[in-house]
């Protein structure tokens, strides 16, 4: 590393910082430009997921995760393998397949044609299949359930909620936890970058949501997923609306750190404090996208309709933008971001799951196919299905769990929920291009 990319991190400034500066204005525009929101039913349509009332218009099932153990026997132990293929299973737990009575098709309207069917939105990832019943099972399984509702209610005594293991707060990437159903409970602000939540005049005002429902919850353990956003698509917005007034790779890091631990120490840290919650940073993962479609990938997240300037190519923007510069980027923002968590260890824990999806061979380290979608190229996230046992072993609250997640049943059913999502994706592309042409279709 150059020492023109080691950026030096003064903690104490970050922290004596106001809570909300004030932004450079700039003569193109101030703000970057949002995600585009789809106009279908899906999970990026709100930030909250209801797990208490599952979506009622999936077009196909996919299957969610419930994890549950004995409460009177301890977790095992967590195997040191990579993947977790040579997991046993948890003492205490047993694993069963609980399919919950699909729903008769509702018939189409007399006025409706396929001219009037609206096609899906290029940025949605995949729409809700299914969600949990926040009922607990009865038989304390690892279940799935494979529709969009929850079995008919009865007459009996309805069981108590069960409490969920996680709280989840985060842009769109933090849409993977929504496979383990009610054991993760999901609050995605589709997105949301991780500067934002520092700006007073944000549009979505994140910040306020989660804290008031951090407040009003108060949970006891919190993954904050923030900064995919602003590396993934802010970054290319400013380099092609602001021109020559643009920043680089070194100062856009400095802004996206200084504004995330700003908003941190300002408002997290007291509040963990407070309330004894231990807060989780994630890392922004790996970019995913390589630079021959990455102008379709600006195109696709970046909304023009929120901007009055023309956006350059990226060809003929300021600043570099390749895949070994986004990658040294996202790199030394999450070792600054970890050193940044270090000074709180009674509440701040990183984690990073980065090393454990690249291909170590690759000299740009380019994440492995096994967790990229190989059917859109200009997809940003990661599949959901092969990076969640990650993350389950990366986090201490989902950790106990992740020897039944390597479990021949588990993964079985993990690639059966990959296989259909797949299905689903080749069918929104083919409608997709049959629309508008080779495009690709979003997240």
């Amino acid at each position: 590393m150059t020492a023109e990319l080691s950026l030096s991190y003064d903690a104490a400034s970050v922290r004596s910082a106001p809570v909300h500066s004030a932004r450079p204005t700039s003569a193109l525009g101030q703000h970057p430009a949002p995600v585009r929101r789809p106009s279908s039913v899906s999970l990026r349509t709100t930030h909250s997921l209801p797990l208490s009332t599952p979506t009622a218009h999936a077009r196909l099932s996919r299957p969610v995760l419930q994890l549950a153990t004995s409460p009177a026997t301890p977790p095992g132990p967590e195997s040191p393998s990579r993947r977790g293929v040579s997991l046993g299973r948890a003492p205490g737990a047993s694993i069963s397949l609980v399919r919950t009575p699909s729903l008769p098709r509702r018939p189409p309207s007399p006025a409706s044609s396929p001219s009037t069917t609206s096609t899906p939105s290029p940025t949605l990832y995949r729409p809700p299949h299914a969600r949990l019943s926040t009922s607990p099972s009865s038989t304390q399984n690892l279940s799935w359930t494979n529709t969009s509702r929850s079995p008919s209610p009865t007459l009996s005594r309805p069981r108590p909620q069960q409490q969920a293991l996680l709280e989840v707060h985060g842009d769109s990437f933090c849409g993977v936890f929504t496979l383990l159903g009610s054991k993760c409970a999901v609050k995605r602000y589709s997105g949301a970058s991780a500067r934002g939540l520092n700006n007073p005049q944000s549009s979505r005002q994140v910040s306020a949501r989660l804290l008031d429902r951090l407040e009003t919850a108060r949970p006891r353990s919190v993954l904050l997923m923030f900064g995919g956003v602003d590396f993934a698509v802010n970054y290319l917005w400013q380099l092609k609306a602001r021109g020559a007034e643009a920043v680089g790779p070194d100062d856009w890091v400095k802004k996206v750190i200084t504004d995330y631990a700003t908003f941190l120490s300002a408002r997290i840290v007291p509040l963990a404090r407070k309330f004894g919650m231990r807060i989780y940073i994630s890392g922004v993962l790996p970019p995913v996208t390589e630079d021959c479609y990455l102008e379709a990938v600006a195109d696709k997240y970046i909304s023009k309709n929120s901007t009055t300037v023309d956006l350059l190519p990226l060809v003929e923007t300021a600043h570099p933008h390749d895949l070994a510069t986004r990658t040294t980027m996202i790199r030394r923002y999450n070792s600054m971001l970890a050193s940044y968590c270090r000074q709180f260890p009674d509440c701040l824990t990183f984690v990073d799951i980065g090393r454990d999806l690249v291909d170590m061979r690759d000299p740009l380290y380019r994440v492995a196919p096994d967790f990229r979608d190989p059917q859109d190229v200009t997809n940003i996230h990661l599949l959901w299905e092969t990076t969640l046992p990650f993350w389950m072993r990366a986090l201490p609250p989902l950790a106990p769990f992740a020897p039944q997640m390597a479990s021949a049943p588990a993964l079985s059913r993990l690639d059966e929920s990959l296989a259909r999502f797949k299905c689903e994706k080749r069918e929104r592309l083919r409608i997709k291009r049959l629309s508008w042409g080779p495009v690709g279709v979003g997240g």
